[in-house]
């Protein structure tokens, strides 16, 4: 029988107090997550069927042998663009791939019986397998919709007319594209339509600021055909005549409060609809532009009377019906102008911000959800007790907290059933800064909600290490990272989740790692945090912009068996908090810390630890470091062997001192000799 040491009581103690006040158990320090996906996965779009669940499925035992405890999958419900959604456009919450909607039964990924049995092969432990637990991506601020989904919306006509302005301030315009203005059964005659700029940058040349007003009076729908307005035409009965329905005109708002004035002739009672999307000039052609440059009909004339306030309605794309939901526990409820911002004559819509603060009222992405609504907090937290209690889910990765308040966070997390009394685990991607995260997770804290947030700066700093050379300065790494944060802003491992690559910084080839991609995770793969490897990168498969399809990168196959190594390094030796050599080991020579980094992680109980040795420069290099921090565990006079290559080897002298190195773009991990244990696959 083991015994019982003083250590293995306090962690015993450690785990009741956990336990008993509710909290999540914080997770082993040896768990590592994979991001089981990237931008634009295959599918086969032509057949409407969705592969990604089957092709995850089939890797369930090669996963479980590399030691991957939890994956990290895509969002599973309906997207507004169908098949080929990467879920982000997220349309219907309780469609997992077994309704007909857009154009599909099938999500991207596959069918709903797809989704089950790949979290089947996930969860089996029969014969002993490990069970790898599902986290899926939840979006909590948007909801997309489309041209089916108009519906008059009083909200935002009183947005746009009172030209953004509330509580005596100018807030950000609706997108102008995104609402078609309605006449309904307008009467035969002439109607002088008089269209308004407002909210525009008037220091930018003319060419930046103009427009395209789509008309269709007489059920032609809108197209492409267009003619130019022409000057003067300012509304004091100078108007361009618009010869036929269907047509675009283009033109520009050329000074502040400029007005231009069309004329369209009804035969017959009909709708008159109406779009305006903004554009500008670039490189000579007629391109998008910024759609929060406002654009309204500011008034509309017929029979000598302004029907503008009586008569014109703002439709957009919110009026949200679903088919039946036939399913257990699944809800049959609608969307309405009212669940999104803004939703009254009190509500507004807010800019990006200047320090990556929360932002909760911002129209980033399709329908932004008014999450300060009761009703739609309340559908919210039953979504995510139908993910767990009928889907199976175990945890969750929530989308772009930055554009909720911390409290609608809170309670979503807060009302997740619990997962043998503990929370569940729950990641958020905050995209900011060092404080920013600090603060949401203290935040979420403090309301009573455990969470982890992705390691942004961290990444960033392992991104210009591995795409850099000699140049970039390892001593960088002494505070990397939220969990090495000197500044007042350093979260413990168990809030920490790194990574090196993801989803969205995977499809643009400015923020991609390019080379040597085993020093980052060489790097993530041994220091505290809960690492998240990402697909590609451990399955070889090629990065292509999504912008820019001749920008690629091929990934190495050889790197996934890197990350297989440093996997069983981490599991084998290391736990607990670590030490920089290079650092506070009194490094000689001292200059040689601009390329060699140093760091001694402690143990888990069974084996002492590890020393971790990443060196930057072209050609093999070392450093001399006292092995043994004050109250650690000592070296004093041991053998420590390259934990890949125990023929490889250093002596740490009696003294502590003790030279270390590692290959040229490279890494070392060393262990004491009595710890080795060789690495299979």
């Amino acid at each position: 029988m083991q015994r019982v040491t003083w250590s293995h009581y306090l962690k015993l103690c450690f785990f009741f107090f956990i336990l008993l006040n509710g909290r999540q158990v914080i997770n082993s320090q040896n768990d590592v997550m994979m991001q089981a996906f990237y931008w634009d996965v295959p599918v086969d779009d032509i057949n409407r069927n969705g592969t990604w669940w089957d092709s995850l499925a089939v890797k369930a035992n090669d996963l479980k042998s590399a030691s991957i405890t939890a994956l990290w999958v895509p969002s599973p419900a309906k997207g507004n663009w169908g098949i080929w959604d990467m879920g982000y456009g997220i349309y219907d919450h309780y469609d997992l791939g077994n309704y007909f909607q857009k154009g599909s039964i099938e999500t991207r990924f596959g069918s709903r019986n797809e989704l089950s049995r790949m979290m089947a092969a996930m969860h089996d432990t029969t014969g002993g397998k490990p069970r790898i637990e599902l986290i899926a991506d939840i979006i909590l601020n948007h909801i997309y919709g489309s041209d089916e989904n108009m519906e008059p919306n009083p909200a935002v006509k009183g947005y746009v007319f009172d030209e953004a302005f509330r509580h005596g301030k100018q807030f950000v315009p609706y997108p102008a594209n995104e609402i078609i203005w309605v006449i309904p059964n307008a009467k035969p005659g002439n109607y002088h339509i008089i269209i308004k700029g407002y909210h525009h940058n008037f220091s930018l040349p003319v060419e930046m600021r103009g427009y395209d007003f789509q008309i269709d009076y007489n059920g032609q729908g809108f197209s492409d055909n267009y003619m130019w307005e022409l000057e003067p035409n300012n509304g004091l009965g100078q108007f361009n005549k618009v010869l036929f329905s269907g047509i675009t005109c283009r033109g520009f708002v050329h000074y502040q409060n400029d007005v231009d004035e069309y004329m369209i002739r009804v035969d017959s009672v009909s709708d008159i609809r109406m779009r305006l999307t903004a554009r500008e000039i670039s490189g000579g052609n007629w391109v998008w532009s910024d759609q929060t440059r406002g654009l309204y009909p500011f008034e509309i004339w017929y029979d000598g009377k302004n029907i503008a306030e009586t008569s014109l309605q703002a439709h957009t794309a919110t009026g949200i019906k679903y088919p039946e939901h036939t399913g257990l526990g699944e809800p049959n409820y609608s969307w309405n102008f009212s669940h999104f911002h803004p939703s009254d004559g009190q509500d507004w819509l807010g800019d990006w911000g200047t320090d990556d603060e929360i932002i909760s009222n911002t129209k980033g992405y399709g329908n932004d959800l008014n999450t300060f609504s009761e009703e739609v907090q309340h559908r919210m937290n039953d979504w995510g007790k139908w993910l767990v209690n009928e889907v199976g889910f175990d945890g969750f990765r929530l989308d772009f907290v930055r554009g909720f308040q911390e409290s609608y966070a809170a309670s979503w997390v807060d009302n997740l059933p619990k997962n043998d009394g503990n929370q569940r685990f729950v990641v958020g991607e905050y995209w900011g800064n060092a404080r920013r995260i600090h603060q949401w997770v203290n935040t979420m804290a403090d309301l009573g909600a455990h969470v982890n947030a992705f390691d942004f700066p961290l990444k960033s700093v392992l991104t210009d290490m591995c795409n850099g050379n000699t140049d970039f300065d390892m001593n960088v790494l002494n505070y990397a990272g939220m969990v090495r944060n000197n500044s007042n802003h350093h979260l413990p491992g168990t809030n920490v989740v790194t990574f090196l690559e993801n989803h969205d910084t995977g499809k643009e080839h400015d923020k991609w790692v390019t080379k040597d991609w085993h020093l980052g995770y060489a790097y993530l793969l041994t220091h505290e945090g809960r690492p998240c490897i990402f697909y590609p990168h451990f399955y070889g498969v090629k990065l292509e912009d999504y912008h820019y399809k001749n920008e690629s990168v091929k990934i190495p196959v050889e790197l996934g068996e890197e990350i297989r190594k440093l996997i069983f390094i981490r599991n084998t030796y290391l736990d607990g908090t670590l030490e920089v050599l290079s650092q506070t080991g009194n490094p000689f020579p001292n200059v040689d810390t601009k390329n060699v980094y140093v760091a001694r992680r402690q143990g888990n109980g069974h084996k002492k630890g590890a020393i971790i040795v990443i060196n930057n420069s072209n050609e093999s290099k070392g450093l001399w470091v006292d092995a043994t921090p004050s109250g650690w565990n000592s070296f004093n006079n041991k053998k420590l062997v390259n934990a890949f290559n125990s023929s490889g080897f250093t002596r740490v002298a009696a003294d502590g001192r003790v030279w270390l190195e590692a290959p040229a773009r490279g890494c070392t991990i060393y262990v004491l000799e009595e710890d080795f244990v060789a690495y299979t696959r």
